[in-house]
């Protein structure tokens, strides 16, 4: 069963090399866009999810029951099933990395007058959705940690991924149809997000090759070559 996980500032293109990587081995990729969609998804009770995941193979409806019992586990959810707190959760579940510090955004966020659940009650919920992925196998997790939060998963290959400056500006331009100032700022805002989201986390640098066992580089050897590279380096009895 291949577990992949990678991780990677924004805009060096690890979404698009892990959907390639993905691609080439025919598994499932998951990001943060269909976390949240799975949690917007969420709201009936588990029995009822349950049954229709006895229907429905999908990987949206998986993944709409794997956040529906992390939720239950955690006691998130209110008496009808529901684990939406105001707006929050799915909000958070967009957002590159949800704990910057200096983000205007993430504060406004924090700050409305809902039941918001904190950012370790959501950390945690995350960290069970991505243990069951990694349960069932065959599957890329983009982001938030995974590297770290399944670190001691056998056979899981955890991948990092960097490029310059430059290279991130351009591809969140273009992604997000920004002009250059504005996709500067947003690249900078999104990396203090990310290491202040392992520091606070996991005590480490996200960026440190120990944390992984391959490292590419979109810029220089292309989207194609990298994800060759990583399904490469799956290892044989995944």
């Amino acid at each position: 069963m291949t577990v992949i996980t990678l991780n990677g500032q924004l805009g060096g293109a690890a979404r698009e090399v892990g959907q390639e990587v993905a691609r080439l081995l025919d598994i499932d990729y998951v990001d943060r866009v269909l976390l949240a969609e799975a949690a917007k998804r969420v709201g009936a009770p588990i029995a009822a999810l349950e049954e229709k995941e006895e229907e429905d193979q999908s990987l949206g409806s998986r993944l709409t029951r794997l956040v529906q019992i992390a939720f239950e586990r955690s006691a998130y959810s209110g008496n009808g099933g529901d684990p939406f707190f105001g707006t929050g959760v799915d909000t958070l579940l967009a957002r590159p990395y949800p704990e910057g510090e200096g983000d205007e955004e993430t504060a406004a966020v924090a700050a409305a007058p809902t039941r918001l659940i904190d950012d370790t009650q959501f950390f945690h919920v995350l960290s069970d959705v991505m243990k069951d992925l990694a349960k069932e196998g065959n599957v890329v997790i983009m982001g938030r940690g995974g590297n770290m939060v399944l670190k001691d998963v056998p056979g899981a290959l955890h991948v990092g991924v960097v490029a310059p400056i430059e290279f991130r500006i351009d591809t969140a331009m273009r992604r997000n149809s920004m002009d250059r100032a504005d996709a500067e700022r947003y690249v900078m805002v999104e990396e203090r997000a990310r290491v202040s989201f392992y520091r606070r986390h996991f005590k480490a640098h996200p960026d440190d090759p120990h944390l992984y066992h391959v490292m590419v580089n979109p810029a220089t050897l292309g989207i194609e070559r990298a994800a060759k590279l990583v399904a490469q380096a799956v290892p044989l009895d995944a």
